[in-house]
């Protein structure tokens, strides 16, 4: 079994794009650094107001991380959604996968019923995998495009 905690959080850095990007870069770098050292997977989903994060591996290091993860600035209000205990990992391959909501991924969200803002108070953990795990695969899709265009 493999323990995983989803969360929300509400964004503090800046509402340009372009600090906006820069943080979603930064994040992503010190996570999949911190993640393959302890032996974490998940996904992040990102806008200019909440992060939603899906995070999965042994127990000890979950928390663990979710505690570093509520102690960063660039967020406040770190509250969890739900935790259990899942038979494996749904996000093998990303020590830390991640989608800022853009126009391009505006479909998917969509697919999910998210037309407007996020409300994740009002969020089920198995809506925010359902929607991680579409938003992986536009990833992985866009990824495989490009490789073929190249």
């Amino acid at each position: 079994m493999i323990h995983q905690l989803v969360y929300y959080s509400r964004n503090t850095v800046s509402d340009s794009d372009r600090a906006m990007l820069t943080n979603m870069r930064e994040i992503l770098s010190v996570s999949q650094r911190n993640n393959s050292r302890d032996g974490i997977t998940g996904f992040l989903i990102f806008d200019k107001t909440f992060f939603i994060q899906i995070l999965e591996g042994e127990r000890a290091q979950v928390t663990e991380t979710y505690n570093r993860i509520a102690r960063d600035s660039r967020h406040s209000t770190a509250t969890i959604i739900n935790v259990r205990d899942v038979p494996g990992r749904l996000f093998p391959n990303w020590t830390m996968g991640g989608a800022m909501r853009t126009p391009e991924v505006q479909e998917v969200y969509l697919r999910h019923g998210f037309g407007g803002a996020l409300q994740p108070n009002r969020l089920k953990s198995d809506q925010v995998v359902s929607l991680a795990l579409d938003l992986q695969a536009f990833e992985v899709s866009r990824r495989q495009e490009q490789k073929l265009a190249s």
